[in-house]
């Protein structure tokens, strides 16, 4: 290093022999200043600095050529004069500099003029903690419109991370010398120096985005093509399909790739989450978490979670899909862990589970819903005051089961149900060769015959009885050439009797869980659903069913002229009186008095007018008012006494009435208690849609982020996708004109392809 005293002595100097004797009195204090602030320096380095400061002798012109060679863009002009010795320092420093010096942490190698002197000559230069950085990179960060090939932002310099190289105090000066000096004339701080002039009177934040503006657009419309094909389902590949066509349109994309859709797929749904979560987490909103297991076509174990929230802004609650997780291991503790870490990770800390996680629901596998060590019981463990709801429809299913095991007759026709769906569902092709002579629609209805009752929704029991229904001549004809046996139990009347009677048993199931499946059905509501099918079961007992009556005319039809009906004794009919009774009694156990559910019902009866004994009602209506302080403690909500009150005189008074505001907050945080887990097989069903055998290449977390945009994302029309294109941008990602992405690639054609177009 040269001899900055010297240097500085230099520049204080009279400037020529016509100098007043003002000005030299001047000079002489401002020497003698500079003399005490810079002791001078041994002779080889003042000469160096000396050497350094007259190599700018050069006119206007020649700087500017200079800068043009080493940033490759041109600087502003200044006015033209020639100058033999340029000061570098042309005022005296001012206090708070030399203070601030003073302050720093400075490199081992440097003191404090040598830093004092460096920055003040680089304005962009900074130390902090003893390594440089510069503060203009550390402003702007990343190119932005300006970006090109090869020319990056250093991350060093950003960070304050530059320090030196070398093993002496020389060489490590040297090395800082000549990363300032490269850095200084690198061609992305001389970029970075232009977007600092342009942004005089804008911000940094908005001045990038003005002047990508033009790339901003073509990113969006790239987006947009990514989120239409992850609405349809179809394949990220398509997009190289969908980008050539806008080229051949006179759009220019470069992520045209199917790699770079599955980052776009993976940035809109990681802020789709961020967003909703957010929102819902500020709001203070309380929750009901709904999970389910299921296996991927590649026979991956796999967890979808759903959250059902009330926020004021909505008239009912909003189911939301949080995720799809891979289950590395199906133990309790597993899924329970997994759980609870998907869930902080999208911002639901265990402190807001404590104040706002009302129930969980889910389906009745042990693992997930056991007494012991099920996940449910973990559950409880840590949120103590939650609502622990096994699904409707599985507890109905469940009713059927129990009722069916209890009747020997009926598992001879289950058996026999079961053997038809085996014979059609088997590889041999010989055994539904016949039917397709027959009818083509008979040979769709029998391929639709499924397992009855066992684990599955009644919808899809009421679905294969219905098939041997209405096929059930062209079964007999194709049973009576291969399966005598089966043909003479079709010939039975009894057979046909009982048939007819399970299906009006299961038509009744099938329209009750359809109605526990709709979205807006909450726990008040179910409660009614079930007391009507049971009334409607007993209706049944007395009379009879709508199938059941067609039998006696079907029977003479010319349909079923061709089956000779008798009524074998080896074949007993359904006792019909004990299993409808049977069925009535398993609904009463298990949907309306199953557990403590029994009691939450009457709490919530408080919140429903209908249900309430009016003849026993006084005002106040004490009874009412100690279960109001549990209902609350339920609900993790305060309701107003007067509130309360109110409600209860004017029920009293008239039918039609208006609900003050915290019953109708209680009233709504009801309906958030998820009554089954049909949204988590509706998730299982895009799953499968999404990762067919053709793309079970899928990880589940590609899998959930489409499942995501999918479920939570708006239609096409309605999706604004400029702010994602924004975060994406400010991610440091490549936006559309960036010719720095993967490149699709080409398809190249056969010379024999293309000589037929050379034709003349």
């Amino acid at each position: 290093m040269g001899d900055p005293g010297s240097e500085i002595i230099e520049s204080v100097s009279p400037a020529g022999p016509e100098a007043s004797e003002s000005t030299k009195d001047e000079n002489e204090d401002d020497i003698r200043f500079v003399s005490i602030l810079f002791p001078k320096m041994p002779k080889r380095q003042g000469d160096f600095l000396h050497f350094l400061n007259m190599k700018k002798v050069k006119t206007d012109t020649q700087n500017n050529e200079v800068s043009k060679n080493h940033c490759g863009l041109s600087k502003a002009k200044e006015p033209h004069f020639e100058y033999i010795e340029q000061p570098i320092i042309e005022e005296k420093p001012s206090r708070s500099s030399e203070e601030e010096i003073d302050n720093l942490v400075l490199p081992d190698c440097w003191n404090e003029k040598q830093a004092f002197m460096f920055t003040e000559q680089y304005k962009w230069l900074e130390i902090k903690e003893g390594k440089l950085g510069c503060k203009d990179c550390s402003t702007v960060r990343h190119l932005g419109s300006k970006a090109e090939k090869h020319v990056h932002v250093s991350k060093e310099w950003i960070a304050y991370l530059v320090t030196p190289n070398g093993s002496n105090k020389t060489t490590r000066q040297a090395s800082l010398r000549k990363k300032i000096r490269e850095h200084d004339v690198s061609k992305a701080h001389g970029k970075i120096q232009d977007l600092l002039k342009e942004s005089t009177n804008d911000s940094i934040s908005n001045l990038v985005h003005k002047q990508n503006n033009k790339n901003i657009d073509a990113t969006v419309k790239v987006f947009n093509t990514v989120y239409s094909l992850v609405k349809h389902n179809r394949p990220l590949s398509d997009i190289e399909g969908a980008i050539e066509l806008q080229e051949k349109n006179g759009e220019v994309n470069c992520l045209n790739t199917r790699y770079s859709a599955t980052r776009i797929a993976e940035h809109i749904a990681k802020e789709m989450k961020m967003k909703i979560f957010k929102n819902i987490i500020e709001e203070n909103a309380k929750i009901c978490i709904i999970i389910d297991e299921a296996s991927t076509v590649s026979k991956k174990s796999t967890l979808v979670i759903y959250l059902q929230c009330t926020i004021q802004s909505a008239p009912a609650p909003v189911m939301l899909f949080v995720a799809l997780k891979e289950l590395v291991s199906t133990t309790a503790e597993y899924i329970f862990n997994t759980l609870l870490t998907t869930l902080n990770d999208c911002g639901f800390t265990n402190e807001y589970l404590k104040a706002n996680l009302i129930a969980f629901c889910s389906d009745g596998a042990n693992t997930i819903l056991g007494r012991k060590s099920g996940v449910a019981t973990k559950l409880l463990e840590n949120f103590p005051e939650i609502i622990i709801w096994n699904c409707l429809n599985h507890r109905l299913q469940l009713s059927l089961d129990d009722s069916i095991s209890e009747i020997k007759q009926i598992n001879h026709f289950k058996i026999f149900l079961d053997k038809i769906y085996s014979i059609y569902h088997q590889p041999n092709k010989n055994q539904t060769k016949p039917l397709g002579t027959v009818a083509k629609e008979l040979e769709t209805e029998i391929i639709k015959i499924g397992r009855v009752m066992g684990p599955r929704w009644a919808a899809c029991s009421l679905q294969a009885a219905t098939a041997v229904w209405h096929a059930y001549p062209i079964l007999y004809m194709h049973f009576s050439h291969s399966f005598s046996g089966l043909a003479k139990r079709l010939a039975n009347i009894n057979f046909l009797q009982d048939l007819a009677l399970m299906i009006d048993i299961l038509e009744e199931f099938s329209v009750l869980s359809t109605a526990l499946q709709s979205r807006s059905t909450n726990i008040q509501k179910a409660q009614k659903l079930i007391k009507r099918t049971i009334r409607a079961l007993e209706n049944l007992k007395i009379g009879t069913g709508k199938y059941e009556s067609q039998i006696v005319d079907l029977i003479k039809s010319d349909k079923f002229k061709d089956i000779p009906f008798n009524k074998n004794n080896k074949f007993n009919a359904l006792p019909r009186n004990v299993l409808l009774d049977n069925i009535i009694q398993h609904m009463n156990l298990r949907l309306l008095s199953d557990g403590n559910h029994e009691s939450i019902f009457n709490y919530f009866d408080l919140l429903e007018p209908s249900t309430w004994p009016y003849e026993e009602i006084t005002s106040p209506w004490i009874a009412g008012e100690k279960k109001l302080f549990h209902l609350c403690e339920i609900l993790k909500c305060e309701v107003d006494l007067n509130d309360f009150r109110e409600f209860v005189n004017n029920n009293i008074k008239s039918s039609n009435v208006s609900i003050p505001t915290t019953i109708q907050k209680a009233k709504k945080i009801v309906s958030t208690i998820a009554i089954n887990s049909a949204e988590a097989e509706r998730g299982f069903h895009l799953m499968n849609i999404i990762c067919t055998r053709v793309r079970n290449s899928l990880t589940i977390d590609h899998v959930s982020d489409l499942m995501t945009i999918n479920l939570l994302g708006k239609e096409l029309a309605d999706w604004d996708a400029t702010p994602f294109v924004k975060s994406w941008s400010n991610c440091n990602h490549r936006l559309a004109t960036d010719t720095r992405v993967r490149q699709k690639s080409t398809k190249v054609f056969h010379e024999n392809q293309l000589a037929i177009w050379n034709l003349q």
